[in-house]
């Protein structure tokens, strides 16, 4: 499901007449920078990190196969990530807004790519894992720095990006703060819907597994 509603890109635009925040011009210096932190790239990155924060998180927690373990964390990341991705293109694709860079006085520019402003696509995939991560950290017992320290990145990702989204003259502040919220909440429920899976290491999340109960035993002694 997360994956198909990709799909949604391939949804018609809508021209509409809400236009953008203010009138700028187009930086692609800033734009070509925020490709690196968000979007499709961003995200890979995000991911990486992630995953080698989770790894070592669970080697630390005596978990067996660490590194195996750590790729349930990042599939539920990448289905956080495709879900609200199509989720921002099926709403840029009804919202049709402007964008800055395309925004003159009272008019849009020509082409569909000047009307899918909100919400930022840039924005909701590393927010997305922000959210994931932020719902992980909260259900971690024992020694968390290292997913904290993965969850810092995914919303230094999210900062920046929503930044740079603006500078870039790509989008308004209303659009990037949608997709930081969209993405959030998504990642967040996304992550939920997942049961941690219990595990005998002391600093694992999740329930502990109760002790197996020895089976009864009825003795019977004497002497002569």
């Amino acid at each position: 499901v997360c994956t198909a509603s990709l799909g949604a890109y391939l949804l018609p635009q809508r021209r509409s007449t809400w236009g953008a925040a203010s009138s700028e011009e187009r930086n692609e210096t800033i734009g070509l920078v925020s490709d690196i932190t968000g979007a499709a790239v961003g995200t890979m990155l995000v991911l990486g990190s992630g995953y080698a924060l989770e790894g070592g998180y669970l080697a630390g927690a005596g978990v067996r196969r660490p590194f195996s373990r750590a790729l349930r964390t990042s599939l539920i990341e990448v289905e956080a990530a495709a879900l609200s991705t199509g989720l921002s293109s099926v709403i840029k694709r009804l919202s049709g807004r402007c964008r800055p860079r395309s925004w003159r006085t009272d008019r849009c520019g020509d082409t569909d790519l000047d009307f899918d402003a909100f919400p930022s696509g840039h924005t909701t995939p590393v927010a997305a894992i922000a959210g994931a991560r932020l719902n992980l950290a909260l259900r971690t017992t024992g020694d968390a720095a290292p997913r904290l320290g993965a969850l810092a990145i995914a919303e230094a990702a999210t900062v920046v990006t929503m930044a740079l989204r603006i500078g870039s003259g790509a989008h308004s502040w209303q659009d990037v703060g949608a997709g930081m919220i969209l993405g959030h909440v998504t990642g967040f429920a996304i992550a939920a819907i997942h049961p941690i899976a219990p595990s005998e290491a002391p600093y694992a999340a999740g329930a502990l597994p109760e002790p197996t109960p020895e089976p009864a035993a009825f003795t019977w002694s004497w002497t002569f």
